[in-house]
């Protein structure tokens, strides 16, 4: 006897040739003695397959291959959403799993979406369960991953980067010519969230995307509040700020003067894990700014004398106070470079306040503090950083970068930069500056005006890296770097020493991880947490019609 369940009910979305997606009904129906074990539902839809080819491959759960693949749970509270299909025929394979992710039941149904209003799959019983997760694996999200307890060999052990879940970001807002801001990830109780920004040029449409991933990189709903004072022509492609205080985030974001005066704006969130967005937006005007902008990787850090933004205002790099619920605020002062600033960054720890600028070489107007900018620092053709690191309370009104105060900064070479800090430690990562090197980092300390490691590495393939990232956990740096058509993950230990080589994974060797061959000048970001560490990248600044906005993998990487 088969029962069918309310609870089983999802939606999947059909993109047609016009803007407007219908949505079909997808309905399961189960024999009733596999009902009371059944804990997950995985659905996988195959473009032009035949249920002939796929039946017999469920025996283990939907194969690699699927054009789209949900997995939820039999009491999931909401509807699962399928995803967006173009029209055409499909093979849908569905799976009922045990709770060790033992398959109970499997079924196929032939599709041709566009003629249908629902598509029902009878699964039939297995004769007894097969694909369960064996010693030292747990069922996660339909999926057999590495066991959350951190002393198993497996979760990870000595940073292992076993891919533990990777997909899409949010389908875009718009078609070709939607602008795309540099993402931003960090940790929360419940895994990681990634947020960036979008505008449709073409119908002004302009949202904020908060997608919550969980440690095993399965993806939740997404939360995509529209953003106002946005016009057609708002060139925002720019970074985002992003600063997490367990479950609760502030999110930053620089717009443009779209018939108004410029302003930074403060977004509050929750994310347990599902996203409760605060529905005021509190925007921070400047009366003088021509032109405000965030930089991508990390500008935005908590730290107990206030949470700081670091950005740049008509070419000037500048670091102010963010208050929740008011904005960003005074005291504030600039840093670096006093003009012709291209990026900006901050971070800090328990110890150091560090900021860094971009902008062009030459030397840097020194106050009181003493020796030709960059003490320590190297000689500067063309783009230079400039850094300055000060005591973790210093107050930001001391900041004055005509005066080079409170420190005169560390200069050297580069066009790009982003910065991690962990005690007295601060990495900085840059564009390659050596034989052999895709990436430099230099690894500084608190009250020293030089580097004491300069290094770097080299990244698979042709072309040059154009953006990176870095963050650091316990003793490990992690940087995430770019280029067209590729991205990678890059881990090194003794972070707070002599950083050494660990692993690396190249995203596209890695078939569970979305395709990154069109990736041109998109940006990337990095968060790590004590047993995973996540990468958010997203494909371009302004997308083509066939474009994907991104994507996201999460890795398992314990001591």
């Amino acid at each position: 006897m088969r029962i069918a369940l309310a609870a089983l009910s999802a939606v999947l979305v059909v993109a047609p040739g016009c803007r407007k997606k219908p949505e079909i009904g997808l309905d399961i129906t189960l024999p009733r003695e596999v009902v009371p074990q059944t804990v997950w539902f995985e659905i996988g839809a195959f473009k032009d397959g035949r249920c002939a080819a796929v039946k017999p491959l469920l025996m283990d759960g939907v194969p690699e291959g699927a054009t789209t693949r949900v997995a939820f749970r039999r009491d999931a509270p909401e509807s699962p959403r399928v995803g967006d299909l173009p029209r055409g025929q499909y093979a849908f394979g569905a799976v009922a799993r045990a709770e060790d992710c033992g398959v109970l039941a499997t079924g196929c149904e032939e599709v041709d979406i566009g003629d249908t209003d629902t598509v029902t799959i009878a699964l039939d019983a297995t004769e007894s369960p097969s694909g369960a997760c064996g010693v030292g694996s747990s069922c996660q999200a339909a999926r057999c991953v590495p066991a959350n307890d951190n002393a198993d060999p497996s979760v990870g052990a000595n940073c292992s980067l076993e891919l533990l879940g990777a997909g899409p970001l949010a389908n875009p807002v718009g078609g070709g010519g939607t602008l795309v801001s540099a993402p931003a990830i960090e940790v929360t109780p419940s895994g990681f969230v990634i947020v960036y920004r979008e505008i449709d040029p073409n119908g002004a449409s302009a949202r904020v995307t908060v997608l919550p991933i969980d440690p095993a990189g399965g993806a939740l709903d997404p939360s995509r509040p529209l953003l106002k004072g946005r016009c057609a022509n708002s060139d925002e492609t720019d970074g985002v700020g992003l600063i997490m205080n367990g479950a609760d985030g502030q999110l930053l974001l620089a717009r443009a003067a779209c018939g108004a005066k410029p302003g930074l704006e403060l977004l509050k969130f929750t994310t347990t894990p599902q996203v409760t967005i605060d529905p005021s937006f509190v925007s921070s005007d400047s009366a003088t700014a021509q032109k405000l902008e965030l930089s991508g990787a990390h500008v935005a850090s908590a730290r107990s004398a206030g949470a700081v933004l670091a950005f740049t205002e008509d070419g000037a790099a500048r670091i102010a106070t963010v208050v929740a619920g008011k904005g960003v605020d005074a005291p504030s002062g600039s840093f670096g470079h006093g003009t012709g600033a291209t990026g900006a960054w901050a971070a800090a720890s328990d110890r150091v306040l560090a900021v860094l600028s971009a902008g062009p070489g030459g030397l840097v107007p020194v106050g009181d503090a003493g020796a030709e900018a960059g003490a320590g620092g190297e000689p500067e053709e063309g783009a230079s950083l400039r850094l300055v690191m000060v005591p973790v309370a210093t107050p930001l009104d001391q900041f004055n970068a005509q005066t080079a105060q409170p420190r005169a900064p560390i200069s050297f070479p580069g066009e790009w930069g982003a910065i991690a800090a962990r005690g007295a430690r601060v990495i900085v990562l840059s564009d390659g500056g050596g034989p052999g090197r895709s990436v430099t980092y230099r690894a500084f300390d608190l009250d020293k005006t030089s580097p004491s490691e300069t290094s770097g590495f080299s990244v698979e393939g042709t072309g040059k890296v154009t953006t990176g990232d870095v963050v650091m956990q316990a003793d490990r740096a992690y940087f995430a770097v770019l280029k067209p058509g590729s991205v990678s993950l890059h881990v090194y230990a003794n972070a707070s020493t002599t950083p050494t080589p660990l692993r690396e994974v190249i995203f596209s060797k890695q078939p569970r991880i979305p395709a990154v061959g069109n990736v041109r000048d998109g940006r990337i970001a990095v968060a790590a947490n004590d047993a995973r560490v996540a990468v958010a990248w997203t494909s371009a600044k302004v997308l083509n019609n066939n474009d994907s906005t991104g994507g996201y993998a999460v890795f398992a990487c314990t001591q």
